[in-house]
């Protein structure tokens, strides 16, 4: 079942992408779009945790004190993710953020939850790695901010770090969705006070932008609390390689629903892909 959530998780990560993407074409890349685009999302993803939780929240100071770090970094990845599109296009931006939630995670496991790393997960680190770099697609568009790009490594695993840290500490943990409920709540109380703060009001937004808010914030939401959930029971050097693995599958799946055509090295390095996702599971 943990391995059943994680790839539906896989899934709705895939999905995300498409939303944030289209958002910045309607609102562009600034740290104003940015704000807009995280605090309309993750009031939207409050409310679906409360109504998943039946409208319960459980709150300590060692959730709140993690919750309000992972708000930080999920808003510094998502204006590095903003500036990113401005320069790269979605296969250079999903490179760096997978091959970021996979090793962090993967590395803090190891090293401080003493997790094995053993011949199974270091092929599938190879075979992700190889074929998140056969994704690779040169950007048309001009420039080049590798910050940016270093910035969504760094901050997508840091994510998966904190999870970890709130999850394996079953002591001070409250549950899953109270705890995403307050990560929301937190970013949700930040981008606004930022907005009333400098601009004096609350940034209205059109019924299209809704749209992608919220289609963001369900995939987003849910694909955070079924990891979550799963990531009770498993390690962080076994559920993230997973969880990059199958958003690659899954990426290219859409894109052949969408009547895309990927090139034969995306089929290969999605092919590599499915191959180390299901060898991590054995």
């Amino acid at each position: 079942m943990n391995y059943v959530m994680l790839i539906a998780a896989a899934l709705l990560f895939a999905l995300q992408f498409l939303f944030n993407q289209q958002f910045r074409s309607l609102n562009g890349d600034g740290i104003d779009s940015t704000l807009i685009f995280s605090g309309y999302t993750h009031g939207v993803s409050f409310i679906i945790m409360l109504l998943l939780n039946g409208f319960r929240l459980e709150i300590n100071w060692f959730s709140l004190l993690i919750s309000v770090i992972y708000a930080a970094v999920v808003m510094g990845y998502g204006y590095a993710g903003l500036k990113s599109f401005a320069t790269a296009n979605l296969s250079v931006y999903s490179i760096f953020a997978m091959l970021g939630g996979m090793i962090l995670p993967l590395v803090y496991g190891v090293v401080f939850c003493n997790e094995e790393f053993g011949i199974a997960k270091f092929l599938c680190v190879l075979l992700i790695g190889t074929a998140t770099a056969l994704s690779f697609e040169k950007s048309e568009k001009k420039g080049n901010n590798l910050k940016y790009y270093l910035a969504v490594f760094f901050l997508n695993g840091m994510v998966g770090v904190l999870a970890k840290i709130h999850q394996s500490n079953a002591a001070l943990a409250v549950d899953s969705r109270s705890f995403m409920a307050t990560i929301n709540a937190s970013v949700f109380i930040i981008c606004f006070m930022w907005q009333l703060i400098k601009n004096k009001k609350i940034a209205k937004i059109s019924f299209k932008e809704f749209g992608c808010i919220s289609g963001h914030a369900v995939c987003n939401g849910i694909g955070n609390l079924l990891c979550f959930i799963a990531l009770t029971a498993l390690p962080a050097s076994v559920q993230f390689p997973i969880t990059t693995g199958g958003v690659m599958v899954f990426s290219t799946l859409i894109s052949l629903i969408r009547k895309e055509k990927p090139s034969v090295k995306t089929l290969v390095s999605t092919a590599i892909a499915f191959v180390s996702t299901v060898l991590i599971m054995f």
